[in-house]
């Protein structure tokens, strides 16, 4: 013991380190008081250096740890565990960058949630994720947590506004995650991170991504006599394609102790419930939007429904309802807070099980909750001093969390599994689906060392150490040159079983029929069920076959040069859509559907999913997420990881896991969602998608202005920074527009705008845009109401050069007019072959470069090859990538398609290999 202590001391300090019991007690639990385990030490680092070397020093001895910030956790994640150590990272409280130019900000862990906001308000600018401990709370246990909170029914929770960390992993190694918004090739490690409640490593800085503060804000507080009536109202405003700020609930006990607390905010005592319904967004169409939600409410048995009169009021009404946990202790001494999601349109049946278990149980219910998003927390009233009652609690907080699974739910929304819910984890994932979550972890911390025993309960066969187990064998191998983290995996799949050709192919037709087999121009299996799909998987590795898994086909070669392929899976024929349930703004479809099919069947209920990644027509729901591609209007809605909430796959071994769920807000187990997302097929075949979507908008409009490159970027960037919220900014190339058929000729650049909502809202924006256009530019603009033409138009573009060297760029938005420029020069000619646009928001470039079609030779690949490395260095040098899209053999054979995985390949390569370890899925995709 006092080795340890006295090496931890070396490394941060003698009074950094606390070793008595006295000084431990603060430390023996977190939020959640119910469980109680006294850590070995608690250790200050005081930054990332002191962390990583903290880190080796808890290796070398084998000692756990479990990273903690502000404490304020309600799953017993922070608890240390069999003697752990627990390092206390509340002490790196710097902000230590704030770039309001590309709205983000780099922060130590242990900064306050709401001290970000505080910081960028002076520049317009706020940090959108607010949980109710926002003034406590830190970032770096909001990433461990995946905090939610009140706005993540519009804006997301803390997934969607964290870009990129560094991170310690449990040796001490130093990893960087993501990057400062620009595109990182490779897995979405950040995606993966976030929500792994400690037992993948310790972020040490997180970059986070800042919005505008709102232009006009409408607070509305509707009154009902009975909860049913509240909750119904609360899926009649989803299904009228409101998306509201924030929609929450409070039932008539949560009332009462508010109302006796020092949080008051006015509200009825002789209510059953009440609704606080937050709109926010430009002023125009606003008032508009509240009164539809004033009259539902209404309609829907509300006695009553008024705005707050100023923000004096306003701020009163969030306070009540941020201190509603607290002040429940003015009708009991011990509450049990419990944390559960259920669809929306499910909520009036849930909230009538929880009444009906608390009287059956004999206990005090009171439920305060994000209703928007069907997020529950009703806290079970009891006195710790009786054990009767202790049982009680724990038997109707177990069968409450039966019923929402049941209703479609999950075990929690925000709070985390932790310690507290780990047994209960198996009411929603099999033994196949937390095993594989086990290999991921195994992945991140081969060792166990990271905040053993949270999360994922033992498994039959113990998982946990059969997947560390599999990962140390792996590492006795003599590491390869090219590997420096010593995984051996190689470029080649498994050597197939002696089976020629043509018994493989027969054995592929008795699973899926002779109809669903082709075999040029390659061996392709269709099949026509997942379980098929499973089988198929199964041959193939019983076989040793390599198989490169596809939807349409589009983009099949995409990436570096693949290996041997020897079957392609396709998912064509999986084209169902198996749920749409409007109120809960929930679809859930079959990979193979066409993207444009389901937009279609969406639109038929006034919803759709707001993705245009590069699409012809014929790209599916399993293609545009495996790939991960968004296309200009992410930069208003965000890239394809930010709508799917869970999914199917089949994995290497032919294994069958769901991953996520089917409710917008859950943070049960490791978020995988994020980790096959983007992954290109080398980790499973996607089979089924669950997705978030948004109501469908009531008016779009296109705004278009000709002028110079740089004129026009320099109008984008004022129009962004002006508090309008267009959908997508994107600026097009002379000869791209000219071929686009949306210019007369290729002599100017040409600016799209599209402002998508209410007609009000659009109007207004349309104006104000078109106001700042004609100060910049020289040419008259032009309006377009019907412009889905347009972006469909600009998608499809890249299949319309099928021979072209095609590449995707992306860089900070600041950044773009030099990297625009540095392209300029190194093309300063043939502006025929100089087709290109470019997100103005957010920096992303795609490039048609038209001199492949005609080039051949050494000499023109080596004139490919400089240019590609002159402009992938200059992305680089400004922080972001350069991805090879579409090239010729001759050229991916002599180039890496994705330039380099940082300091994070050795831990994609690791992940690789747990969820595929003889390399059979699309092998040599990922040159890792």
């Amino acid at each position: 013991m006092e080795k340890l202590i006295e090496n931890l001391r070396a490394v941060v300090g003698h009074d950094n380190v606390l070793s008595k019991p006295d000084e431990l007690l603060v430390y023996e639990c977190d939020g959640l008081p119910h469980h109680k385990y006294l850590p070995r030490a608690v250790v200050f680092p005081s930054s990332t250096e002191e962390t990583a070397e903290v880190m080796r020093v808890l290796a070398r001895e084998r000692v756990p740890f479990t990273p903690r910030g502000a404490g304020t956790g309600l799953s017993g994640g922070a608890l240390a565990l069999n003697q752990g150590v627990v390092v206390e990272l509340a002490r790196m409280r710097k902000i230590l960058r704030i770039d309001a130019a590309n709205r983000f900000a780099i922060v130590q862990p242990g900064v306050v949630n709401s001290h970000v906001s505080r910081a960028v308000a002076h520049l317009g600018l706020h940090y959108v994720p607010d949980p109710s401990s926002q003034p406590t709370c830190t970032i770096g246990g909001n990433i461990a947590e995946n905090a939610g909170g009140i706005h993540c029914l519009k804006y997301g929770t803390t997934t969607d506004h964290v870009l990129g960390m560094r991170v310690v992993m449990a040796g001490g190694e130093i990893v960087d995650l993501g990057g400062t918004g620009t595109e990182q090739p490779g897995y979405d490690l950040p995606g993966l991170f976030i929500g792994s409640e400690g037992t993948f490593g310790i972020a040490v800085e997180a970059t986070l991504r800042l919005v505008p503060i709102p232009p006009a804000v409408r607070t509305l507080l509707a009154e009902f006599a009975e909860v049913n009536d509240a909750s119904h109202a609360v899926s009649a405003i989803i299904a009228a394609g409101v998306m509201p700020a924030a929609l929450e609930m409070m039932d008539k006990e949560i009332i009462r102790a508010v109302e006796a607390s020092v949080f008051a905010a006015g509200l009825s005592l002789d209510i059953g419930a009440a609704l606080l319904i937050e709109l926010d967004g430009p002023e125009a169409g606003i008032d508009d939007e509240a009164e539809r939600v004033k009259n539902i409410c209404l309609n829907h048995g509300a006695r009553s429904c008024r705005s707050a009169r100023d923000e004096t009021e306003r701020k009163r009404l969030w306070a009540a309802r941020k201190g509603a946990f607290g002040a429940v202790g003015r009708i009991s001494p011990d509450s049990m807070i419990q944390d559960a999601v259920v669809p929306r349109s499910r909520l009036p049946e849930v909230l009538g099980e929880a009444y009906r278990i608390s009287a059956k149980y004999q206990l005090r219910l009171a439920n305060v909750f994000h209703a928007g998003d069907g997020n529950l927390h009703p806290l079970i009233c009891f006195d710790s001093r009786s054990l009767d009652e202790v049982k009680r609690v724990k038997e109707a907080g177990r069968e409450l969390m039966e019923v929402c699974v049941r209703a479609g739910g999950s075990i929690t929304g925000e709070h985390g599994v932790g310690f507290d819910k780990r047994e209960l984890l198996s009411l929603i994932f099999s033994d196949g689906d937390m095993d594989a979550m086990l290999r991921v972890r195994a992945a991140f911390d081969p060792t166990g060392l990271c905040n053993p025993g949270k999360i994922i309960p033992m498994l039959r066969g113990c998982g946990e150490a059969r997947s560390v187990a599999t990962f140390e064998a792996t590492t006795d191998r003599e590491p390869q040159a090219s590997n420096p983290v010593g995984v051996a995996i190689s470029t080649e799949p498994a050597s197939r079983r002696p089976s020629s050709t043509d018994f493989i192919a027969r054995q592929m037709a008795d699973i899926v029929g002779d109809a669903n087999i082709k075999n040029h121009p390659s061996f392709t299996v269709a099949p026509d069920s997942i379980e098929q799909v499973c089988e198929v998987m199964k041959l193939a590795a019983s076989e040793g076959c390599a198989v490169a898994p596809a939807g349409g086909a589009t983009w099949i070669d995409v990436g570096s040069s693949a290996g041997r392929v020897d079957v392609v899976v396709s998912t064509v024929n999986l084209n169902r859509i198996i749920e749409h349930e409007p109120a809960d703004l929930v679809a859930v479809t079959e990979a193979g559907v066409k993207l444009r099919d389901f937009n279609l069947d969406l639109a038929r209920k006034g919803q759709w999913l707001p993705l245009d990644p590069p699409d012809d027509g014929q790209a599916t729901i399993g293609g545009v997420v495996a790939t991960g591609l968004g296309g200009a209007q992410q930069f208003g809605y965000g890239a394809p990881r930010r709508h799917v909430i869970g999914m199917k796959v089949v994995l290497a071994d032919g294994g069958l896991i769901k991953v996520g769920g089917r409710v917008v807000k859950n943070v049960a187990g490791y978020d995988l969602c994020k980790l096959f997302t983007g992954s290109y097929g080398t980790l499973g075949v996607i089979v089924e998608v669950n997705f978030k979507l948004r109501p469908l908008p009531f008016q779009t409009t296109t705004v278009m202005a000709s002028g110079t490159s740089a004129a026009l970027l320099e109008s984008g960037a004022r129009i962004i920074s002006s508090r309008l919220f267009p959908a997508a900014v994107e600026l097009l190339s002379p000869q791209l527009a000219f071929e686009a058929s949306l210019s007369q000729g290729a002599s100017t650049s040409l600016l799209l705008l599209r402002f998508v909502g209410s007609s009000d809202a659009v109007m207004q924006q349309t104006k104000s845009a078109v106001d700042l256009l004609t100060d910049t530019t020289e040419t008259p603009t032009s309006i377009v109401s019907e412009d889905a033409s347009i972006w469909h138009r600009l998608a499809a573009l890249p299949y319309e050069f099928p021979d072209a060297l095609i590449w995707r760029t992306s860089v900070r938005a600041s950044d773009l007019s030099g990297f625009l420029k540095r392209l300029n020069e190194l093309n300063p000619e043939d502006k025929a072959s100089d087709l290109w646009h470019a997100s103005v928001g957010d920096g992303r470039i795609r490039i048609m470069d038209r001199r492949g079609e005609a080039e051949a030779g050494d000499e023109a690949v080596a004139n490919s090859i400089r240019r590609i490395e002159t402009l992938r260095n200059k992305a680089g040098a400004m922080g972001g990538s350069l991805v090879l899209e579409n090239a010729p053999s001759s050229l991916k054979n002599r180039i890496d398609a994705w330039g380099g995985w940082g300091n994070s390949g050795g831990l994609m390569q690791r992940i690789k290999h747990q969820l595929d370890p003889h390399n059979m899925l699309s092998p040599g995709r990922f040159s890792f």
